[in-house]
């Protein structure tokens, strides 16, 4: 517990809270996103999907941009065990369905539309419990927490699967097994929810009893909202964190990028992004919050070195020539790439964390903040994937492409970083000579 303390956590309690809300963030996703990365080809074929299809079900669960607003009215009302116990349950039904009925791609359209709504309360909803159980001064590492756990989470799953597949020899059969097995975790997470998750606390850390949570009618969760949509750093932090994730989606694509363009086996390319996601990615996202709370102590400064340390890598993969002589180089590129963007990615909302807004509004400023910051989601996926389909005979083409793109949003990303800290700036100076001002007023008086 010494360690943990020294990060925020106060009581056994506290603990318990946190890690459930952070694992239940990872699990729910566990049957079918988690699998993109190290599975990307297994899910083209088990679903019958070309790239451009499999990008348009991604842009499915991008339409949570349009419900995360109305989404923060929900987080506000009700408190985080409610919504994510309901969507939960959801998840694994409609994840069940997919697997074992392997329904049309106009019905995986309209599952992962479903999916996207959900995702625009759910998500929201993981991000409040960990802002609100984590310790004040601590929000960087929280959520840098939540994204390593989340990527050590998803790689040990993953692991496990690429291993039992590689004993059955790549059986379709044990792959969706395997993706049966995952969509069933989600029970026991329901039931830790349930016993360890009480209602939103009123002071960031404490577990409160029933009758100490916060009560928040509908009409107060609607001006709550609306007093959310006023806060302009909100917005800012927004932008930067679309970003972020713009460039953190390009990850998804290291099986094909090692197994085209430089002639990888798929199990050997499989393996190494689940090991990169385990070493650096977990890493990078404990290391990004203690950098963001014990050094720079400004999630906003953080965002501004990953964005441009980014931009560098994503040149450095751009000009990087596309033969299997070159397969080193890549590796080394896309393993700096994991490490920096996954930094980046865990403290993505720790700007808006670091407002300590009131418990019954911290829903609705991380719905917001959501709704810039995963937009990205809509168009990411189908303009790889439509890349990858128009290049088919010339993937090196097509990946360079990619990473030229990806250069200039991580760039953008950066303005918009340098933009908030001086906004922190302007902010923190006002408040310092308010404070003076009523210090002055109370010794004339």
């Amino acid at each position: 517990m010494s360690i943990l303390r020294k990060n925020g956590f106060e009581t056994r309690e506290q603990v318990s809270a946190f890690f459930t809300i952070v694992f239940s963030g990872q699990l729910v996703y566990s049957a079918f996103e988690s699998l993109k990365i190290p599975f990307y080809d297994k899910l083209i074929d088990y679903y019958g999907l070309t790239d451009t299809q499999f990008g348009l079900l991604f842009t499915m669960l991008g339409v949570a941009m349009f419900f995360y607003i109305p989404g923060g009215w929900v987080n506000n009302r009700f408190n985080v065990r409610v919504v994510l116990i309901s969507g939960l349950v959801y998840r694994l039904f409609s994840s069940l369905f997919i697997i074992l009925v392997r329904p049309s791609f106009s019905i995986l359209m309209f599952v992962t539309f479903t999916w996207g709504v959900l995702d625009a309360i759910f998500w929201p909803a993981v991000v409040k419990g960990v802002a609100l159980y984590s310790g004040r001064a601590n929000k960087g590492v929280g959520l840098g927490t939540l994204a390593a756990l989340r990527a050590g989470g998803e790689a040990v799953l993953n692991g496990i699967l690429i291993g039992i597949l590689t004993l059955a020899g790549g059986s379709m059969l044990v792959f969706k097994g395997g993706m049966i097995v995952y969509a069933l975790l989600t029970i026991p997470m329901i039931v830790f929810i349930y016993r360890f998750v009480p209602g939103d606390p009123r002071v960031e850390g404490h577990v409160p009893d029933y009758d100490d949570a916060v009560q928040v009618s509908a009409k107060q969760a609607f001006f709550a909202l609306v007093a959310t949509l006023k806060i302009a750093r909100v917005w800012s932090a927004g932008i930067c964190g679309m970003c972020v994730y713009w460039v953190y989606m390009t990850i998804f694509y290291t099986e094909p990028f090692l197994t085209r363009a430089y002639g990888m086996s798929e199990a050997n390319a499989s393996w190494f992004s689940v090991l990169s996601t385990i070493i650096f990615g977990v890493s990078g996202g404990i290391i990004g919050g203690l950098i963001s709370d014990k050094i720079v102590k400004s999630a906003a400064k953080t965002l501004l070195i990953v964005s441009l340390s980014a931009t560098a890598i994503m040149v450095y993969l751009a000009v990087l020539p596309k033969n299997p002589t070159w397969l080193v180089g890549a590796i080394v590129g896309i393993v700096a790439l994991t490490f920096v963007v996954i930094m980046g990615t865990g403290i993505q909302q720790a700007p808006v964390a670091e407002l300590h807004l009131p418990s019954y509004q911290v829903g609705s400023a991380m719905a917001v903040n959501s709704f810039l910051g995963f937009a990205c989601i809509l168009w990411a996926m189908t303009i790889n994937g439509r890349i990858l389909d128009a290049h088919e005979s010339e993937p090196g083409a097509a990946f360079t492409q990619i990473f030229v793109l990806m250069a200039v949003v991580s760039a953008v990303g950066a303005l918009a970083a340098g933009l908030l800290v001086w906004m922190n700036k302007r902010v923190a100076a006002a408040q310092e000579l308010e404070l003076g001002n009523e210090l002055i007023s109370e010794l004339v008086s």
